[in-house]
């Protein structure tokens, strides 16, 4: 998913200068800065990534960032066993899962499942961002 790169006109170079106003009613206003704070980011950078295209994910609620640190967690135990057992010498995982075929294909599954981890933790971490070419080095709130 090429989500968060969008195919815009606007050259990476380009400095954000220029202000651009719109009417909105106190509760719009509200409802927007919501949106942005859900997302982490400045009421600015929000409607522009949504002007260009781009739908920003909410940051985690707190429920979630728990979630996130229970697989963060799960994740570590994996690699402390895998590495566990493969610093074993080989009699020792014999009598352990008493097949040696065996103790390697779970051994490659623990693997693959701790990078299936890891990739939805690494999505879940990530910032978002807005579409090329429309981000200043430093992106303030421009509203008066």
């Amino acid at each position: 998913m090429t989500e968060d790169k969008q195919n815009t006109p606007f050259s990476p170079d380009d400095r954000r200068t220029e202000y651009v106003g719109a009417k909105v009613t106190p509760e719009q206003k509200r409802h927007i800065r919501r949106l942005a704070e859900a997302c982490g980011m400045t009421v600015s950078s929000y409607i522009l990534a949504r002007a260009s295209g781009y739908r920003p994910k909410a940051r985690l609620t707190a429920r979630q960032e728990t979630v996130m640190e229970t697989l963060i967690g799960c994740r570590g135990d994996l690699v402390n066993y895998t590495s566990a057992l493969r610093g074993m010498n080989l009699e020792k995982r014999k009598q352990m899962f008493n097949s040696y075929p065996f103790m390697l294909e779970w051994l490659k599954e623990l693997g693959k499942l701790a990078d299936r981890i890891t990739g939805v933790l690494d999505k879940i971490r990530a910032d978002n961002h807005l579409p090329d070419g429309t981000r200043n080095d430093e992106d303030r709130e421009e509203e008066p």
